[in-house]
């Protein structure tokens, strides 16, 4: 009689664990779709899977996802369930641990405007929204960090913005005491970059001439970069960044080179040549161009 009662409690106890955590509930709307927004933890997210039918208890799903470590951070973006699934397999999928599932790729380059990001987005993903990314991204243009993501499935504007500017602060926030001592904002400092950004042909010539145009601006000179027309009528910097500069363009406008040169000029190669003359820059443009 003993051993019938173990064996009783033994099949109960795996019963209730296959019954919390492997198998699906009989209600779970299959097929599923989940939207995970920015912000959105397992509390949040519980009660609306119970709401769904899709989980049968929300106190399980909380103690699975806080065993995975994503009970405050879940990965954002839209989810679709074309099967039933158990609890584990939502909280596996939701914290980004799910075995075979790989994210997709996406870089942006340095110096992509808000407009190309949302071309290379809806390349990759054919139903993103790029329209609603253009409009949420409005008024952000060099906030919005070049780099590349990884996202799951068919991620939502809001949540991608979210990433790069939660990106951009990672990279910005050790520079803010360089920042405050340069003199500059860190609006202007942004928007110095994105001008290096796209004059500059690489690594090399970036701090020189983030050097150039802040000695232009020093001396009351209209900056005239190809980059921004306007600049050849107007003084001063252009009120908004013209992309998304990377590290390499904004460290150069935070320390620049200090040279005596004036003027530059890129070859059809991509050699730049420096002149502090307007003379001799004229040569240069005779001699290289």
């Amino acid at each position: 009689m003993r051993f019938i009662t173990i064996v009783v409690i033994v099949v109960i106890f795996f019963g209730s664990l296959y019954h919390a955590f492997v198998a699906a509930p009989s209600t779970f709307p299959a097929p599923y779709h989940l939207t995970v927004t920015t912000g959105e933890g397992a509390s949040a997210i519980s009660h609306q899977l119970a709401n769904d039918g899709a989980i049968r208890s929300r106190r399980t799903f909380q103690f699975l996802m806080e065993v995975l470590g994503s009970d405050t951070r879940i990965s954002e973006g839209e989810y679709s369930f074309d099967h039933p699934i158990s609890a584990v397999g939502i909280a596996l999928r939701l914290s980004g641990k799910e075995f075979g599932i790989t994210k997709t790729k996406v870089t942006f380059p340095e110096g992509y405007t808000n407009q190309d990001m949302a071309t290379r987005l809806k390349a990759v993903f054919p139903e993103f929204d790029s329209a609603g990314f253009l409009k949420q991204a409005s008024g952000l243009e060099g906030y919005l960090f070049p780099d590349t993501y990884g996202f799951f499935a068919t991620p939502l504007p809001e949540n991608i913005i979210a990433d790069q500017q939660r990106n951009y602060e990672q990279k910005i926030a050790p520079l803010r005491a360089d920042i405050a001592a340069s003199g500059h904002s860190e609006a202007n400092i942004i928007i110095m970059a994105s001008i290096v950004q796209k004059e500059a042909e690489g690594t090399n010539d970036s701090s020189v001439i983030a050097g150039i145009l802040w000695k232009r601006l020093q001396n009351g000179m209209p900056l005239q970069v190809d980059a921004v027309p306007s600049t050849y009528s107007h003084k001063g910097l252009p009120a908004t960044p013209i992309n998304n500069p990377g590290m390499v363009a904004i460290q150069a406008a935070l320390h620049p080179e200090d040279s005596d040169y004036l003027y530059y000029l890129h070859d059809h190669n991509g050699n730049v040549h420096y002149a502090s003359t307007y003379q001799q820059h004229q040569q240069n443009i005779k001699k290289y161009l």
